[in-house]
């Protein structure tokens, strides 16, 4: 393990001194080693970034609800065929009767984004039961499989229905099928108030200043949502993701692999996504079981200097991990400031990094 040369180093140091955020951490493994280390700042008030340090991965989550999933696939719980009414007799109306599985983890439910009061349940403490309740009576976008739409409420669905059927909770599910298998140590799904101490506090999240805030909250921290309670260590994230490198170690079998990280939409034409600047946001919109797919169709997604073999995901508290097989890397890099702050600013800041450690570890 050793660390690289500057270049990979300056742009972050750059966003620290512009007040961007507080802290970050940079990592990346190739062919199961980590070949590059950084932190630079501070994760939260008086704790220094560190390889100790564990930080919100708010949507990056969804990797690890997905993967759970999968794993359960591969073991004959259910296949991605399973419709959610089959599980939950009240999902109906509007075309919810359509809905399977594999919608869910394609984005191609039709569900909205999120509940349109989700800073105010945050504020209110409600529960994930509550949270669930409001899910399920949402109506939907479009008709499931027609397009494309990216929104947590495909994976806290995906998540409910493969406890239901398990009987057990979503929670432990992850930890069984992904972190303890993995061997990721330093993964938490929620986090628990031990480990407080040492998790990374989140500049600008919903329901910011509150005892209720995301990420930062004792409420926030502990919510067990499939979407965007995950927290890890930087090295841990760069464990998980190398587990779909080609050549990194399996828990996943390799067809399952391949197929979580080629399109799986089915679709061409149509769908949304937001995160890639300079582009129409109607357009094809790739997606494999859960990955986001950088392809001649969505340039730029993950890094200007990624491949269009890349697949990742990105986080909404400042943070983004991919798997470039061209390159043979698998990288994370992890800041502490929410894209609420300004969206295409963030975006930047986080490509900018990425750009220069591709271009320096190859």
């Amino acid at each position: 393990m050793s660390e690289t040369r500057s270049a990979a180093i300056d742009p972050v140091r750059r966003h620290i001194a512009d007040g961007h955020y507080a802290g970050a951490a940079l990592v990346a493994n190739r062919r199961g080693r980590i070949i590059f280390e950084h932190y630079e700042g501070t994760a939260a008030p008086g704790l220094p970034s560190s390889p100790d340090v564990i930080w919100p991965l708010a949507s990056i989550s969804k990797m690890y609800a997905a993967a759970a999933i999968l794993a359960l696939v591969e073991r004959g719980a259910f296949t991605l065929d399973l419709r959610v009414v089959d599980v939950f007799a009240q999902f109906t109306g509007g075309g919810k009767e359509e809905m399977r599985l594999r919608h869910l983890l394609t984005h191609t439910g039709g569900m909205i984004y999120e509940s349109p009061h989700m800073e105010r349940l945050l504020i209110a403490k409600a529960p994930l039961a509550a949270l669930i309740d409001e899910m399920v009576a949402a109506p939907l976008r479009f008709r499931p499989g027609t397009s494309v739409a990216y929104a947590d409420y495909h994976t806290l669905l995906a998540g409910n229905v493969a406890a239901a059927v398990i009987g057990e909770s979503f929670d432990a599910l992850v930890r069984k099928t992904v972190i303890e298998p993995m061997g990721l140590g330093d993964t938490f799904f929620p986090t628990p108030a031990e480990q407080d101490h040492r998790t990374a506090v989140v500049r600008g999240p919903l329901a910011d200043g509150t005892d209720g805030a995301m990420y930062n909250s004792r409420h926030g921290r502990g919510l067990a949502h499939p979407a965007f309670a995950v927290t890890a260590s930087a090295r841990d994230l760069v464990r998980f993701f190398s587990h779909f490198a080609p050549g990194g170690p399996r828990v996943l079998s390799e067809a399952m692999v391949r197929a979580a990280t080629r399109n799986q939409t089915g679709l061409t034409q149509f769908g949304s996504f937001p995160g890639i600047l300079g582009y129409e946001r109607e357009g094809p919109r790739p997606w494999g079981y859960g990955f986001a797919l950088q392809t001649p169709a969505t340039p730029g997604i993950i890094s200007d200097l990624a491949s269009n073999r890349a697949f990742g995901h990105g986080g909404a508290s400042g943070c983004g991990a991919f798997v470039d097989p061209e390159h043979d890397l698998t990288v994370a890099v992890i800041t502490n400031t929410h894209l609420r702050t300004g969206f295409e600013a963030w975006f930047v800041r986080l490509q900018s990094i990425c750009n220069a450690m591709i271009a320096d570890l190859t």
